[in-house]
């Protein structure tokens, strides 16, 4: 008699972030990838990461809400909290995406320059945006600390210019920052052969017997 061997189960590395952490998830990701242990993927803290970035992101996106409507001087200490809590999630998600890099084979075989080549942008942004939020931030809790009066404030074509920039900005980041996080649960960030194949793709060919800091 032919073995009938069961169908193999196949789950796209890319759609992780979609999961919630449950024990169950995590345990499938782990039997049906294969790779959970030997490639150092950790869906289960991978998948955890992904749903803290996305804590801080709408933590963030909720102190910019707030930050512009309190002008009381008994609010003075709220700003203060508002500017310090402000900063702080700016380098925590940065500090949180560079740990969702560490479960890719580029930073664990030390692959620096491939890292940067391909997560400049991300770095550059978010030096941009954490200039733009200390201005702004930096600018309106002056206001607050010396009493200025809202109207004062505001009637300043820089201010108005600096609120919406930085508002703007604040989302288009937060949520492009949020897709870049997914986007690092694509297969070819933890398999090298893969990685290669979209090098070619990109014209730019890894040599097929590169050690960890030798590249083409």
């Amino acid at each position: 008699l032919a073995q009938v061997q069961p169908p193999k189960i196949s789950l796209r590395l890319s759609r992780l972030g979609h999961f919630r952490v449950r024990p169950s998830v995590s345990h499938e990701l782990d039997s049906s990838m294969g790779i959970g242990a030997q490639d150092g993927v950790a869906p289960r803290r991978f998948a955890w990461k992904l749903n803290a970035m996305l804590a801080l992101v709408l933590i963030d996106c909720l102190c910019n809400g707030f930050a512009d409507h309190l002008w009381d001087p008994s609010h003075i200490r709220l700003n203060i909290a508002i500017f310090v809590v402000s900063i702080a999630l700016h380098i925590g998600m940065m500090l949180l995406f560079f740990m969702l890099l560490g479960h890719t084979f580029l930073l664990q075989y030390g692959l620096l320059l491939e890292l940067w080549s391909e997560f400049r942008v991300v770095f550059i942004l978010s030096v941009l945006r954490f200039a733009l939020l200390v201005l702004a931030r930096g600018l309106r809790l002056a206001a607050a600390w010396r009493g200025v009066p809202p109207a004062q404030y505001w009637d300043s074509h820089f201010t108005h210019g600096l609120f919406f920039v930085h508002n703007f900005a604040a989302v288009a980041y937060d949520a492009w920052l949020l897709q870049q996080s997914h986007l690092l649960a694509r297969v070819r960030f933890y398999k090298p052969q893969l990685w290669q194949r979209h090098k070619r793709k990109a014209g730019r060919v890894v040599a097929p017997g590169a050690g960890p800091t030798m590249l083409t």
